[in-house]
């Protein structure tokens, strides 16, 4: 009968993998991973979880409380993300689109954390400045689809 503590030894456990990943301060690339309709304990007012992943696999929450800045964060959020106005489908359509979260540090009784400051697209300068990995471009590249139909027939 095999043990719970088979294999494990103070080598193995040292060359394990680091599993925990975060949101970095500052700009992450992200997308859309889950869009939860819930309500706030702090307001009691409706509200969106929005949870965003990045390539490690790190999550960050990002609330849109049904308050005076619900229009502006939804105009940012489908903004940032490529989500047309007015396409409320957060089953559907919002999954998997990527954009950039900015991260700002905060502080919670003496514990610092990443906290989202703001939502920004992907620009082109960060699309060529930043490498994505294999699993990345087939999740964000398939759910957002392709809108670029410009073909190249220019024979130089």
């Amino acid at each position: 009968m095999s043990s719970f503590w088979d294999g494990v030894t103070p080598q193995s456990v040292q060359n394990a993998k680091d599993c925990f990943s975060h949101f970095q301060i500052g700009e992450n690339v992200a997308f859309i991973d889950q869009v939860n309709p819930t309500t706030s304990k702090n307001s009691g007012n409706k509200m969106l979880d929005i949870i965003f992943k990045n390539t490690e696999g790190a999550e960050i929450h990002y609330y849109i409380v049904d308050d005076e800045y619900k229009l502006q964060k939804i105009k940012q959020l489908q903004m940032s993300f490529g989500i047309p106005f007015g396409n409320n489908e957060i089953d559907t359509t919002w999954k998997g689109k990527r954009g950039i979260v900015v991260c700002k540090e905060d502080d919670y009784k003496g514990n610092k954390y990443p906290k989202v400051s703001f939502l920004r697209p992907i620009l082109t300068s960060d699309k060529a400045n930043q490498k994505q990995p294999d699993c990345m471009d087939s999740v964000g590249d398939a759910a957002q689809g392709s809108s670029d139909s410009f073909t190249d027939d220019i024979p130089f």
